[in-house]
């Protein structure tokens, strides 16, 4: 399967101070219940190429968000952390 587009993951912070958001473990879910274990960048944000179809996108120690990759093209997914 080719994957043109993907997931654009951003993460904020309740406070101005993002020591949460910087360097965040995220796991990657497919419908397989296969998990990809990711990195954050110093700002919190992520982009990943995905197939098409169903993910779960999990913070580790936070919250789980499901999102849908359709028609080759990137899907913004943007999770307040605690």
């Amino acid at each position: 399967m080719q994957a043109a587009g993907g997931l654009k993951l951003t993460l904020t912070s309740p406070t101005r101070d993002a020591r949460l958001a910087r360097f965040a473990q995220v796991v990657l879910d497919d419908d397989s219940g296969e998990g990809t274990s990711l990195v954050t960048d110093s700002r919190g944000r992520l982009r990943y190429r995905l197939p098409d179809g169903q993910h779960r996108v999990r913070v580790l120690g936070g919250e789980e968000t499901q999102f849908l990759v359709e028609d080759g093209r990137w899907t913004a997914v943007r999770i307040a952390l605690r």
